[in-house]
């Protein structure tokens, strides 16, 4: 295999493990303990590494290498208000589908709610014909795919949110759509203090 070709497939395999959650918050994420489970040498590893922390989806700790992103309250709350702006503004000026009794607009099934709302997010994105928009959604949506599952937890009501937003999504209620998404993540928001502590390492103080 080549190395541009190792280096992506590395790449998609270490992103694919921390996305699903595989490395709790603060992880230390070492280039050659990575390499072995990865079948590759560290150098594709540390260049996936640092392609990540571009994408903000690990970070550098202090210089020193790398860690999976120890993330407070302020960030989840910053980071619900600009995901929810990014999609109200992607379906900014969309008109309704009349033309869509039967929900003709389909979107994959998942049975988990992080996948969901991920399927949902990034079909919006997708949709809108700004490549820089749709650039910023994903990252969002790749961003918070790590605590998804805390969100579920925590609150009892984000599944039926997903639900009613994905029901407006199939029927192409645009507006309504874009309500919704501006309440869920306005609820979100509320609720980033509590998402912050449920994802936090039990030894890592709250700050």
């Amino acid at each position: 295999m080549s190395p541009g070709a190792t280096m992506e497939r590395v790449y998609l395999d270490l992103k694919a493990r921390i996305l699903s959650g595989a490395y709790p918050p603060g992880t230390r994420l070492d280039a050659a303990q990575l390499a072995k489970s990865l079948a590759a040498s560290a150098t594709p590893v540390r260049d996936a590494l640092y392609r990540l922390s571009g994408e903000r989806i690990v970070e550098s700790w202090h210089q020193e290498g790398f860690r999976q992103p120890l993330l407070a309250e302020a960030d989840l709350y910053h980071l619900y208000g600009w995901t929810g702006a990014l999609l109200a503004l992607a379906l900014k000026g969309r008109t309704p589908r009349p033309d869509l009794p039967g929900g003709l607009i389909e979107l994959a099934t998942h049975d988990g709610y992080p996948q969901a709302i991920e399927s949902l997010f990034r079909t919006i994105a997708i949709g809108s014909a700004n490549r820089e928009l749709r650039d910023a959604i994903v990252n969002c949506v790749e961003r918070s795919m790590t605590f998804r599952s805390a969100e579920v937890r925590i609150d009892e009501l984000a599944g039926p949110a997903l639900a009613a937003m994905a029901e407006d999504y199939r029927f192409g209620r645009w507006s309504a759509l874009r309500s919704k998404i501006t309440r869920f993540h306005r609820r979100r928001a509320a609720f980033a203090g509590r998402v912050a502590a449920e994802i936090r390492p039990r030894s890592e103080p709250l700050r």
